[in-house]
């Protein structure tokens, strides 16, 4: 049995989804001690094209970075949705963010959350992409949350104290969600 986890994050430039997926991949490598390729996808537009992080965590080797099998897809902006909606096996869940996606039936399993709304209850847009990175955990555990939490301790180090727990505090409330989303 494989212990492959496959996992696209998309949404536009300016959203954070390469760093998402970059912290995603450090939690696993760095403090999981686990295998983990990342690449990403992004317009020469600093924001508002489609941007994607693929990240693959395995304790076996990984052979090709792109996932072409994803165990889950999140989608933070309606491009990123109109992508991968209604292409996707049944069983793999589409997470999308309500406040910018417009949903359409499409027979998959889609699972909506107010990620930009929940950001800015924790005081920061910007950590919408933590959330993100909070919900993945918690729907594949793809990866620890204490391995998830110094990964964002190590990036936001020199930003002080105080940004690296709303920073955690928003991974929490995604790891929750995500929880929640996967019963």
């Amino acid at each position: 049995m494989s212990t492959e986890k496959q996992i696209i994050i998309s949404g536009v430039g300016g959203q954070g989804m390469i760093l998402c997926g970059t912290l995603i991949a450090q939690a696993a490598v760095l403090h999981d001690g686990r295998r983990a390729t990342l690449s990403s996808e992004y317009g020469v537009e600093t924001r508002g094209t489609f941007a994607k992080s693929d990240v693959i965590i395995s304790d076996e080797e990984i052979y090709f970075p792109d996932a072409t099998e994803p165990d889950l897809v999140l989608c933070l902006a309606q491009p990123a949705y109109e992508r991968y909606a209604g292409t996707l096996p049944p069983d793999v869940p589409l997470v999308y963010n309500t406040d910018e996606v417009t949903p359409r039936e499409t027979g998959g399993r889609q699972l909506g959350v107010a990620i930009d709304h929940l950001a800015r209850q924790l005081g920061n847009p910007a950590t919408a992409n933590i959330i993100t990175m909070g919900i993945a955990a918690g729907l594949l555990d793809a990866v620890t949350p204490e391995g998830a939490k110094a990964a964002i301790a190590g990036f936001f180090s020199k930003k002080g104290e105080k940004v690296i727990a709303l920073n955690q505090k928003a991974f929490e409330e995604g790891l929750k969600i995500g929880r929640e989303l996967k019963k």
